[in-house]
Parts: structure tokens; sequence; C-alpha cells
């Protein structure tokens, strides 16, 4: 077996997503990412409570699977912190989308930071040995 050299750091992407920007059940790109990536951890942090009703969910995924990463996750109380959930999926450079839930009503606040941990197959940004 050839040893490979290659040492990369993990990358971490972020996305601000405010309730203005959401339709309740609709994909909504938030983030693009390079061909080849895996995402390693993640989480969404809400940064201003949501008041729908009875809650607010936030799913995350791609195109082909909008819930590849994360199904209903409660992002509802102030400062709630959701983790993604890491599959090993090898992405091709779709973007990240989330679809977000509404318990219904109203709402008027709501903002989540979804923050992406993800390394690229293939890419050496120094060596050892």
């Amino acid at each position: 077996m050839a040893k490979d050299f290659n040492r990369q750091g993990v990358q971490i992407a972020t996305a601000t997503i405010s309730l203005d920007e959401l339709v309740h059940g609709v994909p909504l790109e938030v983030m693009s990412m390079p061909p080849n990536s895996v995402v390693l951890s993640g989480q969404f942090v809400t940064t201003e409570a949501w008041n729908s009703t009875t809650s607010d969910k936030m799913s995350l995924g791609d195109a082909t699977l909008a819930t590849r990463y994360l199904t209903d996750g409660n992002i509802r109380a102030l400062n709630a912190r959701v983790p993604i959930v890491p599959t090993g999926f090898v992405g091709t450079g779709e973007p990240l989308s989330v679809i977000w839930t509404s318990g219904g009503g109203v709402p008027t606040t709501g903002e989540v930071r979804l923050e992406v941990e993800y390394y690229i197959i293939g890419r050496a940004e120094t060596t050892i040995g």
C-alpha cells in the first residue's frame, strides 16, 4: 500500500437564515459545497427565537435528498443547538438546502445559523514525511 502524505485542514462554512427568506415546506438553497466534499459535522444554532403557533423545525439536505443530514430538527428556542448527521455522502458540488416546517399561525420572528464542517477528497494543503 502506498502511503498518502497529503494533508488538509477541515473546512467550515456558515450561513445565516432568517424567517423572511423562508416559505413553509419549500426548499431554500443556503450553502454552496465543492465537488468531492464530505460533511463531518455541523449544527443549527438559533440566534432569534421562532414564534409559529406550535413548532418550528428545519431539515437539511440537497436537491437529491432533502433530508440527507437532518429531518425536522427543533430550532424553536433561542440558543437551541441542533446537530446535523454526517452520512459519508460524497457530494458532486450540489448546494445544501433547508426546508422550514412551521407549526402554524403567522410567525414574525426567527433566525438560525447553519455551521457545516467538511473535507474535500483529493485536496492537499500540505504534506508530511
